[in-house]
């Protein structure tokens, strides 16, 4: 890569793989009773919540690779949304999670300044640079679904 490595670049790398270890600490000991509880019809379980979060990093991978120039499919990759339930247990989707985040802290860490200023691309609205899809879309990402979880945890008691 041209340039130099970027501090704004390593801050969102740390972010994310923050945000990826308060997932994990709260899914990786759950018992399999409340991570496959479906509360209502149409309501993902906490191990969907938590499978789709490994599925979107790829997707959101995607995003990074393709804003920066990288050869990637001209196909963005499925994002299954339809299913309520994980087929994976709590410790296997965690494993997942840890092999997808350092796989984006990775990608993440290595940009440069310059990187982090494009437009992102597929573009989005109001023109985002690829800083703040990155914020926005995978580190926030990790974060809004934490907290469904916690929020369906309390409602399970």
């Amino acid at each position: 890569m041209a340039g130099a490595r970027s501090a704004r670049a390593a801050a969102l790398a740390t972010q994310l793989e923050q945000a990826a270890a308060a997932l994990i600490t709260l899914i990786e000991p759950m018992d399999v009773d409340r991570w496959n509880d479906v509360s209502a019809p149409g309501v993902w379980s906490i191990g969907k919540d938590a499978e789709h979060i490994a599925e979107a990093t790829v997707f959101h991978q995607w995003i990074v690779r393709l804003t920066i120039g990288e050869k990637v499919s001209s196909r963005r990759p499925r994002i299954e949304r339809d299913r309520m339930l994980s087929d994976l247990t709590p410790g296997e989707c965690a494993e997942l999670l840890r092999q997808r985040t350092d796989e984006g802290g990775a990608l993440v860490r290595d940009l440069t300044d310059e990187q982090l200023d494009l437009p992102t691309r597929p573009p989005r609205a109001r023109g985002q640079l690829l800083e703040e899809t990155i914020r926005t879309v995978l580190i926030d990402h990790y974060d809004g679904h934490r907290s469904a979880i916690e929020q369906k945890l309390r409602v399970w008691g």
